[in-house]
Parts: C-alpha cells; structure tokens; sequence
C-alpha cells in the first residue's frame, strides 16, 4: 500500500504524492507509455541527489519529453521503422555504403540512438553479431533491444544510422564479458516491454525497457554502466549509458584495418598450412 505525502511540503513545494500525479498526467497526455509505481518514484527521489522535489520532477520531464516522427502526427514508438523487430530474416537488403559498420561493430557494442526512442528520451540497443542472411545474400549487423514490440532482434545498418543519429559505444577494457552480456539479452528475447524507470537485474524479470536490459546484461556480466556523474537521470537512461566512463565511442566512418587485415592473415596461414600438408604427402601443389 503506497504512503502518500501531502501536497505541499513545509516550503511550499509540490510534495511527491502531487508530483507523480503530475508525472502521470503528463505522460498520459503525451501518449508514453509510463508504468512507473509511486514506490518507484519515491525512492529515486529519496536515493538521488537531488535540491528540490520540484528539480526531481523536471528530470522527469527532460528525459520523457516526446519525440514526434516528422513523417507522421503519432509519436514515433507506434509506428516502427523496418528496421525494428525483424527476426533472424531480413526483410531487405540494408545499406552500407557510408560507415564502417561491417568491418568496426563488434559483439556486445551498444547502439545510442539520440533521436526516438519507445517513450523515453533516446534508445539503447546492443549488438548480437554479424550475420549472413541466404535469401538477399547478404551480411548485416544484428542487435537485440527491448522496444514496443517487446525485447527482439532487429537490424543496424547505414539507414537507421543517419535516422536515429547513432553513436556507437563499446565497453572497450572488458572486452571479455561481452558475449556474456550478450547471451543474457538473448535470454530475454520474447518478453515484454515495460517503461517502469525501474532498475531490475533478474534474469527472471518479466518486463523490460531499452536501456534497463543492457544496463542489466553487463550488470550481470560484472560490468556497471550507469553513470557515476552528476547527470544521472531517473532509472538507467539511455542518455546514462551514453555517459557511462566504461564505454567510448566507436569510430564507424573509418575502416578498422586491424579488422581488415586479420581476414587476409588467416588466409595466409591456412594457404601455408595447405602446402605444408601437399609436401609432407609428397604431392605438387
């Protein structure tokens, strides 16, 4: 049974019972999908740094604030671009004849997206792999991310690059949990979305939203994203990782040639060893 407070407080500020009730309004109006409790909303109030109630209440705000697609009147989580929730297939060929992508992604990278997001300010994805799909012939980068849909695979490519204006972030000093991490999102796969701003960690979690599964992937892989700055907003944002000391950005304009080469050296060796095994059978090559 939740504990309200009263509507002001002794200076005259909004209490916290009529700030989640303007938090809700709010949401409401704007069509988010905000599933917040108010234990929730009291304790990061009472666990946050924060001046007033009424400060708490404006973070809200910021990291809520709609964002309208300009193609259409909706918010933009109700109408996904192809890009989302597209399985183990591809249902085209995806662009990418700009960045780097092929030859710099790797596991475990997460994907900000500055623009969107499924209700909350900005979006949070993580990479599964480079995959080969046999119909268009093609290879294309995989992530998992919980969106509207639910927690799916979906495509990374030059498009959704340019729209969503993605950094590409990677955990570079702990490159050995990453498929941990990984692994653990790939577990979730099939469960449901749900904007609460909690901080779940339990593989048993039901529910999730985009920046708290990956937050919760290398949470449990050993690793803790969340921002240790000052600008630290309600549950794990998107823009929280984004500042997290554990990830840099990626270059993705610019081909890897460590990444490059390794392919080619590979070849050499296994050429090397085929000769070897000619000579030792006797035989020309």
């Amino acid at each position: 049974m939740n504990c309200f407070y009263p509507l002001l407080n002794e200076g005259g500020e909004l209490s916290l019972n009529s700030s989640y009730e303007k938090l809700i309004r709010y949401a409401k109006d704007n069509h988010i999908p905000l599933k917040i409790s108010f234990e929730t909303f009291k304790n990061g109030y009472l666990s946050g740094n924060y001046e007033s109630v009424d400060q708490y209440l404006s973070s809200y705000y910021s990291l809520l604030k709609p964002e309208v697609d300009e193609t259409t009147s909706r918010h933009e989580f109700a109408i996904p671009k192809w890009y989302y929730n597209t399985g183990l297939t591809l249902p085209r060929k995806p662009n990418y004849s700009k960045y780097k992508l092929l030859s710099n992604v790797k596991v475990g990278d997460v994907i900000f997206e500055a623009n969107g997001g499924f209700g909350i300010t900005g979006h949070i994805a993580i990479v599964e792999g480079e995959f080969y799909d046999k119909k268009l012939g093609v290879n294309y980068i995989r992530v998992i991310e919980a969106i509207a849909d639910g927690v799916v695979r979906s495509v990374l490519d030059d498009e959704r690059i340019v729209d969503k204006d993605v950094a590409v972030l990677r955990a570079q000093k702990h490159q050995a949990i990453t498929q941990n991490a990984v692994d653990f999102c790939i577990s979730q796969l099939g469960k449901s979305y749900c904007l609460d701003l909690c901080k779940d960690t339990s593989k048993n979690e039901k529910d999730w939203y985009c920046s708290e599964l990956v937050w919760a992937a290398y949470y449990n892989s050993g690793l803790n994203l969340e921002t240790s700055s000052t600008y630290n907003e309600p549950g794990i944002s998107p823009r929280d990782l984004k500042s997290s000391y554990s990830l840099s950005v990626v270059d993705i304009l610019h081909e890897d040639k460590k990444n490059r080469l390794l392919p080619m050296y590979l070849l050499f060796v296994a050429i090397v060893f085929m000769i070897r095994r000619c000579m030792k059978k006797g035989k020309k090559y």
